[in-house]
């Protein structure tokens, strides 16, 4: 496809419908809106031109609790990267993928990964009818800001890209924050996708070669489910090597072999294979602890003004969503601080916040006791 068919007005006006969603207050958005024909021709012209610059990213901190850089481009580049991303990027990378890598893509992401998970240990389970199954998780230190160009640009080479189409997949990766030789901004989409594909030939190793059958892979994250621990020691060896040699990568110190039946932590939740073949899903002890930290952080970048409230409602929803896939029930409560409800329902009204209140609760409470606080 070239540039012209790419980039072509209804594709760019398609892409700013979406860039635009939650953001139509914003400055950037309302300055491209007021004569938003003549934006989008402007845009159109200078990418058909190769002319095309990006702009300078802005930089900012998140706290999840633990800090993190984003880099997020100006409005007008979310539009070329989101219609680079929909029309060319996402349809030919998404074809190369293994069903098991989960993150980012339509119909899958968390919920998919955990239940191909439990797939996978029972599978084991069936096999001898017995938990005696292990499992290798691993993860990748520092993953996003390791990601070498030179060696994402090579592995890009085997998808069938047009010229056009990989001149601008080099301009993308070439004009990364501070224009070093490795790493990927936060804050793009294409980044999430570079990311997703970086790590395709560790799918394909563990999978063609290792052939294991039971593995699951959110981003840098991973497991490998086997009954035998020795196997899978082999594997961890093997993924090693590739990572250090082909990705210039390192596994960090999260990486371990373990025994299902004393629990999996992934994806936020610790997954115990029962002695009857079931799988019971936890809200990991890691999370609860996150979760109460980063409420905590928020008031008081809250009262510093450097988060909004859409930010805090964005948060309490994604934590809202999480725990609907916990097999816990929400009047097991987790918290023994009364300070700690205080400082949650700053951010949201009572009605909103009940199906999180077991976060906020000590375990001998009853939600007649937390109306009546």
């Amino acid at each position: 496809m070239n540039l012209e068919n790419i980039f072509s007005f209804e594709n760019l006006y398609n892409a700013h419908k979406k860039c635009r969603r939650s953001k139509q207050h914003k400055g950037e958005v309302i300055r491209f809106e007021t004569n938003i024909s003549e934006s989008i021709y402007k845009l159109q012209k200078e990418l058909v031109a190769k002319r095309y610059k990006f702009g300078k990213y802005k930089e900012f901190l998140i706290y999840e609790p633990k800090e993190r850089l984003i880099q997020a481009p100006p409005y007008r580049d979310r539009i070329v990267l989101r219609c680079f991303c929909d029309n060319v990027l996402i349809p030919k990378i998404e074809k190369r993928l293994i069903n098991d890598n989960v993150a980012c893509r339509k119909g899958k992401g968390t919920k998919y990964g955990i239940d191909r998970l439990k797939y996978f240990l029972q599978k084991e389970f069936f096999k001898n009818n017995d938990n005696k199954v292990y499992y290798l998780k691993c993860d990748i230190r520092k993953y996003f800001p390791s990601i070498n160009h030179e060696i994402l640009i090579n592995r890009l080479k085997k998808i069938d890209f047009s010229d056009d189409e990989f001149w601008f997949i080099n301009k993308i990766i070439k004009e990364q924050p501070d224009n070093l030789e490795k790493g990927l901004a936060l804050g793009n989409q294409s980044s999430q996708w570079f990311a997703l594909y970086y790590l395709d030939r560790i799918d394909r190793l563990v999978k063609e070669k290792l052939r294991v059958k039971g593995y699951v892979r959110y981003m840098d994250d991973f497991i490998l489910i086997h009954r035998d621990k020795r196997y899978l020691q082999y594997c961890l060896e093997e993924i090693n090597k590739v990572c250090n040699e082909k990705l210039n990568l390192e596994l960090n110190q999260k990486t371990q072999i373990g025994i299902a039946y004393n629990g999996i932590d992934f994806l936020g939740f610790n997954h115990i294979l029962t002695g009857s073949g079931k799988v019971i899903r936890k809200l990991r002890f890691s999370f609860k602890q996150r979760m109460r930290k980063h409420i905590k952080t928020m008031k008081k970048l809250k009262s510093k003004s450097i988060i909004d409230e859409e930010y805090i409602n964005m948060r309490i929803n994604s934590f809202k969503a999480h725990l609907k896939y916990s097999n816990e029930k929400y009047d097991k409560l987790l918290s023994k601080s009364r300070e700690f409800i205080s400082i949650i329902l700053v951010f949201s009204k009572l009605s909103n916040f009940l199906p999180l209140i077991p976060f906020a609760i000590s375990e001998k409470a009853t939600k007649s006791s937390i109306l009546s606080m």
